[in-house]
């Protein structure tokens, strides 16, 4: 254990950080993580122009936020989670679009949809599971991805 010298010779331990064996074989690839300014978010991103809202959101994603009063922070917070996954996988390759990376919600829990493009970059780095957490204050969206075999 290292300690650290602090006021009077008072010690307080460090520990240091263990990598964690679990018995289930499972470690994580990757983790990425996004914040997004929702005011810049809402300049770009305009409920009447549905040719960029579907470019980048997927008719479930639309629907889901649908008639409710704080849609562009939920659609920050999705499209925060759109790039920290693509931080994972290595962003937009060739063949690989927005829409390819889905965040819906199933029992109030976002949870992660692959197709396309981005369903083979998956394959290709072994990832067999995904974590997704979301959250935002009245300015930031932000969110992390964690991918593990």
């Amino acid at each position: 254990m290292l300690w650290i010298e602090k006021r009077r010779s008072r010690r307080f331990p460090i520990r240091s950080c263990a990598k964690v064996q679990r018995s289930d074989g499972m470690s994580v690839i990757g983790i990425g993580l996004d914040l997004i300014e929702i005011e810049q978010f809402a300049a770009l991103y305009k409920i009447d122009d549905l040719d960029l809202l579907t470019r980048c959101f997927t008719n479930q994603e639309l629907a889901d936020i649908a008639g409710s009063p704080n849609w562009v922070t939920r659609l920050a917070a999705r499209f925060a989670s759109k790039e920290a996954v693509l931080k994972i996988l290595g962003g937009l390759q060739q063949g690989t679009a927005l829409t390819d990376v889905e965040i819906v919600l199933v029992d109030g829990r976002p949870q992660l949809r692959l197709s396309g493009g981005a369903q083979a970059q998956e394959q290709a780095l072994g990832i067999s599971s995904w974590h997704i957490s979301i959250s935002h204050t009245a300015t930031t969206a932000a969110a992390v991805a964690v991918a593990a075999r």
